[in-house]
C-alpha cells in the first residue's frame, strides 16, 4: 500500500519493467501510475484513488496492461495516453474523475474491454489527434459526453452501452473516423449520435433510446452509414440532417419521436432504405430544396412518400361519418400487403400469457363490433355504442400490448382506417404555459386519427384538487375531439385502478364516453414463469426443472407492493439471471452448448 506519496505512486521510465498485484495507491500528489520511455507496466487488482493528476499516465512509447483495476477520483483524466503509447484495460473500473475517463492523444493506442466508466466531469472516452481506440463490451454511465472521436486513425466500438450523459452520447468530430457495432445509447441529455462535417462513420446495429435531443444528428458535409439501428422516443427528431448533409440509412426503426421522425435540411441528399416509422409526431419534415431518397420505407404501416411542395401545417381533418370513406382513400392508407385477418389476431390475443378476463372482454367486444359492422352493411343504423375504453391495472400487466392489438382488430373489422397506436402521457398533452395545451393535445389526437390514442397514466391529467392545472384543459379538449371524431378513433385511458375511477369521475364528459372498463389483474407466479420462459426461448436459454421450481417460489414470495412490476419484473429477472449465468459459465473454461444455454438454480438473484 502506498499512501499520499509526494509525487507519483509508481513511476517507470527508460526500459523498466514492473508487475503490480493488489497494490493500493492512495492520494498521490501527482499521477498514480506513470509509465514513460520504453517502459512496460502490468497491473492486476490494483487501486488508484484520489490522484492529484492522472490515475494512469502512459507516454512516449511505453505500454501498460491493467486487469481488474480501479481508478477513482482523479483530478485530471483518469487514464491519459500520449506519444505512441499503448494502454490495454480489461475489467477495469474508472469513476468520479474531474476530466476524461480515458484520454487518448497523439498517436497512442487504447484497448478497453469489459470496462465500466462513470461519474466523469468530461468525456467517458476521448480519442483525438492521430490516436485510435478499440472499445468492446464497456459501459459508460454519467459523463458529460459518452464517446468523442476526433482522430482519422479509425476507432472501433462494439457492444458498448452509453447512458445518462449530460450532453451528447457519441460524437464523431470533424475529420474523425469510427465504426460502431451494437452500441446502445440511452438517456443522453442532448443528441444520441452526432456526426460532424467530414467524419467517416459506419454504425451497425444498436439503439438510441430516450435522448433529450434528436436520435442522430448529421451536420453539413457528412455522409455516414447507419444500418439496423433502433431509435426510440427521442424528444426531437429521430434523424436530423443539416443543410447539405447526406448518408445512407438502412433498416432504421424510429418510434415515438417528438418531432418529425426524419428531418432533411436544404440540399441534403440522404438515402433511406427499408426504414420503419411508428407513433411519431410526423414521419418526414423537409426544408425547401431537400432531396431525400425514400426506398421501401413505411410510416405507421403505410408507404412513406415525400410530401408535396406545400409544407404548411394542416388543420385537423373534418370528422368522418361511418361508411363515407371511399375505397381509393382506404387503399392509400392501408395497402393490401398490410391486411391482417381477424382470426389470426384473435389467435394472437389468446397466446398472451394470463389475462383471461381481459381476453374474454376483448373477444366479446369484437363480436359486438362485428354485429355493428354487419348492421351498417345491411343499411341499418348502428346502435349507440362507445368504443373508447378504460384499461385499469398495475404496471406491467400488458395494457399497451392489448391496446395495440385492439386497434389492429378494429382495423381488420373495417371499423378503423389504420389501426395504429399512438402512445402518450401527460407530458405529450399538457403545455407549459397558457394557450399551449390545446394545440398540443390536438396534435397528439390528430396523429392517432384512424387508430388508437393510448393515454398512459391518464389520471395525471386530473390531479386531486386540480384547480388551475393545465391537465384539465387537456381533458376538456379531448372530450370535444372524441365527440367530433367519434367514428374515426378509439381512445384508451390507462392507469392504476383506483386512480382511473377518480379520473373518469372527474369530468361528466369522460364518464359518458368511457362506458367500459377492462381490468388487468396482476400475474400469478406460474404466469410470470411463462413470461420468463418466453424471453428465454427468444434468446435460446433453457431453465432446468430445479431452476423452474425455484423461480416459481421466488415469484410467489415477491411482495405485491408499488415496486412490483408484473411482466416487467419477469423480464428484469431474466436479465439478472443471464448476467449471473454468464459469470458462472465464464469460469468453466470450455463450456458446452448445453451449458451456455442452461439457466440453473445458482443463477437466480
Amino acid at each position: 500500500r502506498i499512501d499520499a506519496p509526494g509525487s507519483a505512486g509508481v513511476h517507470l521510465t527508460g526500459a523498466a519493467r514492473a508487475e503490480l498485484t493488489d497494490v493500493r495507491i492512495r492520494q498521490p500528489r501527482a499521477s498514480g501510475l506513470v509509465v514513460a520511455g520504453r517502459a512496460a507496466l502490468t497491473a492486476h487488482g490494483c487501486v488508484v484513488s484520489g490522484a492529484g493528476a492522472n490515475g494512469l499516465l502512459v507516454s512516449d512509447g511505453a505500454e501498460a496492461l491493467l486487469t481488474d483495476c480501479r481508478i477513482d477520483r482523479s483530478a485530471f483524466s483518469a487514464v491519459h495516453l500520449s506519444g505512441t503509447a499503448t494502454g490495454r484495460l480489461t475489467d477495469c473500473l474508472v469513476r468520479e474523475g474531474a476530466e476524461h475517463g480515458v484520454h487518448v492523444t497523439d498517436e497512442a493506442r487504447a484497448e478497453l474491454t469489459d470496462c465500466a466508466l462513470g461519474g466523469l466531469g468530461m468525456t467517458g472516452v476521448a480519442v483525438l489527434d492521430r490516436a485510435a481506440a478499440t472499445v468492446t463490451g464497456c459501459r459508460i454511465d454519467g459523463a458529460a459526453s459518452g464517446l468523442v472521436v476526433g482522430s482519422a486513425a479509425g476507432t472501433r466500438v462494439e457492444h458498448t452501452t452509453v447512458s445518462a450523459t449530460a450532453e451528447t452520447g457519441v460524437q464523431i468530430a470533424e475529420g474523425g473516423a469510427a465504426a460502431l457495432t451494437g452500441v446502445r445509447i440511452t438517456g443522453a441529455g442532448a443528441a444520441g449520435v452526432v456526426v460532424d462535417a467530414g467524419a467517416d462513420v459506419t454504425v451497425t446495429g444498436g439503439s438510441v433510446e430516450e435522448c433529450a435531443g434528436s436520435g442522430i444528428v448529421v451536420w453539413t458535409g457528412a455522409e455516414p452509414s447507419f444500418t439496423d439501428v433502433r431509435i426510440h422516443r427521442p424528444a426531437k427528431n429521430g434523424v436530423f440532417l443539416a443543410e447539405g448533409a447526406g448518408g445512407t440509412f438502412t433498416s432504421l426503426d424510429v418510434t415515438g419521436a417528438g418531432f418529425p421522425a426524419l428531418h432533411v435540411g436544404a440540399s441534403a441528399e440522404p438515402v433511406f432504405r427499408q426504414c420503419r416509422i411508428r407513433d411519431c409526431a410526423e414521419a418526414l419534415g423537409e426544408d425547401a430544396g431537400a432531396m431525400p431518397v425514400l426506398e421501401d420505407c413505411t410510416a405507421d404501416g403505410a408507404p412513406l412518400v415525400r410530401p408535396g411542395t406545400d409544407t404548411a401545417p394542416t388543420a385537423l381533418p373534418a370528422p368522418s361519418s361511418p361508411g363515407t370513406s371511399s375505397p381509393a382513400s382506404a387503399s392509400s392508407e392501408d395497402p393490401e400487403a398490410d391486411e391482417e385477418h381477424l382470426d389470426d389476431l384473435l389467435a394472437e390475443l389468446e397466446e398472451l400469457v394470463g389475462l383471461d378476463r381481459v381476453k374474454h372482454d376483448v373477444g366479446s367486444l369484437v363480436q359486438l363490433m362485428r354485429t355493428v359492422r354487419r348492421r351498417e352493411e345491411a343499411g341499418l343504423p348502428a346502435p349507440p355504442l362507445s368504443r373508447h375504453l378504460v384499461f385499469a391495472g398495475n404496471a406491467g400487466t400488458g395494457k399497451t400490448t392489448v391496446a395495440r392489438l385492439y386497434g389492429r382488430l378494429l382495423k381488420a373489422l373495417g371499423l378503423l382506417r389504420r389501426g395504429h397506436l399512438v402512445e402518450v402521457d401527460r407530458t405529450a398533452l399538457v403545455g407549459e404555459y397558457v394557450g399551449h395545451t390545446g394545440p398540443k393535445t390536438t396534435a397528439a389526437f390528430t396523429r392517432a386519427l384512424g387508430g388508437v390514442l393510448f393515454i398512459d397514466e391518464a389520471y395525471a391529467l386530473a390531479p386531486p384538487g386540480g384547480g388551475n392545472d393545465f391537465g384539465l384543459e387537456a381533458v376538456t379538449t379531448l372530450v370535444k375531439l372524441m365527440e367530433d371524431h367519434r367514428d374515426d378513433i378509439v381512445v384508451i385511458a390507462a392507469g392504476y385502478p383506483e386512480e382511473m375511477t377518480r379520473f373518469v369521475n372527474s369530468n361528466p364528459g369522460l364518464s359518458s364516453r368511457f362506458g367500459r372498463t377492462l381490468v388487468f389483474e396482476d400475474y400469478a407466479a406460474p404466469e410470470l414463469v411463462s413470461i420468463f420462459e418466453h424471453q428465454a426461448r427468444e434468446h435460446r436459454y433453457e431453465l432446468t426443472p430445479a431452476a423452474r421450481e425455484a423461480l416459481t417460489g421466488l415469484f410467489e414470495r415477491l411482495p405485491r407492493d408499488e415496486g412490483f412490476g408484473n411482466g416487467r419484473t419477469a423480464r428484469q429477472t431474466f436479465q439478472e439471471m443471464t448476467e449471473r449465468q454468464a459469470q458462472r459459465v465464464a469460469e468453466l473454461g470450455a463450456p458446452t452448448q448445453a451449458e451456455l444455454m442452461s439457466l440453473e438454480t445458482q443463477d437466480l438473484p
